[in-house]
């Protein structure tokens, strides 16, 4: 997270040397735009994170169906509590069959579920590695 809000500065101030040292005025207003844009989805991303206003789903993701003319798949995952969610993410989104992952959703007030399936909020997501390799081979 931090990194990214580093790679917005940097690439914010190079952009704007640049167009400096050339003169060139509509480099210059569109890298401050493009800067402040992303400064402000950064910020509020971060709000988001501190007020834990997202809901996290554990599970595994039991089936990928990507569409052929579409730019979207059809996810369906399977939450540890045993039930069922079907998603369409954008074809961008690569979850593997069979792995485990965390699903974060930004939280809809207007929402009386938690998740709302037909249009979910993605954050991001995680996919969580097994941690039982990691310690018997400890344990050894």
């Amino acid at each position: 997270m931090v990194n990214s809000f580093l790679l917005i500065i940097v690439a914010m101030i190079t952009n704007n040397e640049y167009s400096i040292c050339t003169g060139d005025r509509i480099l210059l207003m569109l890298s401050i735009l493009i800067g402040a844009c992303s400064l402000i989805r950064f910020l509020l991303l971060l709000r988001d994170i501190r007020s834990e206003s997202y809901y996290v789903l554990s599970g595994i993701c039991v089936k990928r169906e990507p569409s052929l003319f579409k730019k979207s798949q059809q996810i369906t995952f399977k939450s540890d509590e045993g039930k069922e969610y079907h998603f369409t993410f954008e074809k961008s989104i690569k979850l593997l069959e069979g792995h485990r992952y965390e699903l974060y959703f930004r939280k809809n007030s207007s929402s009386t579920e938690s998740i709302d399936s037909s249009a979910p909020d993605l954050l991001g997501f995680e996919e969580i590695v097994k941690q039982l390799q990691k310690q018997t081979k400890s344990n050894e």
